[in-house]
């Protein structure tokens, strides 16, 4: 063979292996490549999070945009119910108590977060200066649907550079699940917010599922007594009173609903004519005196000794703050209203795992005896 044609035959084998090579690359990446770019991702609520900064940019629950450090280590909150959702996602988070929180001795709080510094919670001048001095990442800030905008922006310029993010349906008790989500999510600890939502929308299905299977007409009429003398409540469709819908029970009151703080003032004539079967308050001042009262003792659940103080350590079961604590209220109230359905072993099974899991408190069965009967 000639030098000629060896030299083609090479010229065509190194052309082959060539081609190939090329089809075995890549497809058609460009200079600009993401290896050469930062990595951008989308978190569950489509943030965007740069890995090669301290800081990410999340929409929040009233559909700002506010960036936010990557890494939240000290949270605050401007009223009860997000301090809440705060201590049971990411309690070494948690910057201060708001006044008034945790209830009294807070004895099923833990040590190591009991004695964190606590704040006087609303608005105020004074307020916002203690924030700013307090250094916090973020502050939240409940933002229920009908809040003005304006109002939040406001705050926001008072704390300057500290992030406000809004979050919403922190007083709703069948809407937590997405707030739960969301605020684990800024915490950063979305695993563990699963977990929170994951209990609670079990229980809701669970005893959604259960009341359903009880007719109209046996459903139990609850009256809701606020106020030392009891002629406060708040009717059916109030945040307040919203666990006696819930779990499946006839809120008597005929009354408006009372925007704000609630407690609309009824007449004693009026609870009379409704015969409610439950009595279910948050004064301790109310229950000692209701079965000593001879008006009072003419209504049935009276009567038949079914008034019922809510438990309230750390946090009230029942309301007030009408927040995330309002969780472990759900099989409470199944309980009192459908203790046949609802019983008692199922009631302290629920409440152990929920301080567990919620307040990262074990009860033992003396301390389940002092929470259900007020001890």
């Amino acid at each position: 063979m000639n030098t000629g044609k060896i030299k083609k035959i090479v010229f065509v084998v190194i052309s082959l292996v060539a081609v190939a090579a090329w089809n075995n690359m890549p497809c058609c990446e460009p200079v600009d490549s993401k290896a050469d770019r930062p990595a951008i991702q989308n978190d569950i609520n489509g943030d965007k999070l740069s890995s090669g900064s301290s800081s990410r940019t999340i929409t929040d629950m009233a559909g700002r945009t506010v960036v936010i450090p990557r890494n939240i280590k000290k949270a605050l909150s401007f009223s009860p119910p997000p301090t809440t959702f705060v201590y049971m996602l990411a309690p070494e988070k948690l910057g201060a108590w708001l006044g008034g929180q945790p209830n009294q001795s807070s004895r099923f709080i833990p040590d190591a977060y009991r004695d964190k510094p606590v704040f006087k919670w609303g608005q105020q001048p004074t307020q916002y200066e203690g924030y700013i001095a307090a250094r916090p990442d973020i502050v939240f800030l409940g933002f229920e649907s009908g809040n003005n905008i304006s109002k939040v922006e406001q705050t926001q310029e008072k704390l300057g550079t500290i992030p406000v993010v809004c979050v919403d349906n922190t007083r709703n008790a069948t809407g937590y699940a997405e707030t739960i989500r969301f605020m684990g999510n800024v915490l950063g600890v979305p695993e563990r917010a699963e977990k929170l939502v994951n209990y609670y929308q079990g229980l809701l299905n669970e005893v959604r599922t259960k009341v359903a299977t009880v007719p109209e007409k046996n459903r139990i009429r609850v009256y809701y007594a606020e106020g030392n003398n009891g002629l406060s409540t708040d009717p059916a469709g109030s945040v307040h009173s919203q666990l006696i819908d819930v779990c499946g029970g006839v809120n008597v009151a005929d009354c408006r609903i009372k925007s704000g703080s609630g407690m609309t003032a009824v007449t004693m004539e009026s609870v009379l004519m409704w015969k409610p079967e439950i009595i279910i308050t948050t004064s301790s001042e109310f229950i000692m005196q209701v079965y000593n009262n001879a008006t009072w003792k003419m209504i049935p659940a009276v009567i038949n000794h079914n008034v019922h103080l809510a438990p309230s350590e750390p946090f009230n079961w029942f309301d007030r703050p009408p927040g995330v604590n309002r969780i472990v209220g759900i099989p409470w109230v199944a309980h009192l209203l459908y203790p046949d359905i609802f019983t008692e072993k199922w009631l302290i099974a629920k409440v152990k795992y929920f301080y567990s899991l919620f307040y990262h408190y074990e009860l033992n069965d003396k301390d389940i005896s002092k929470l259900l009967n007020d001890e």
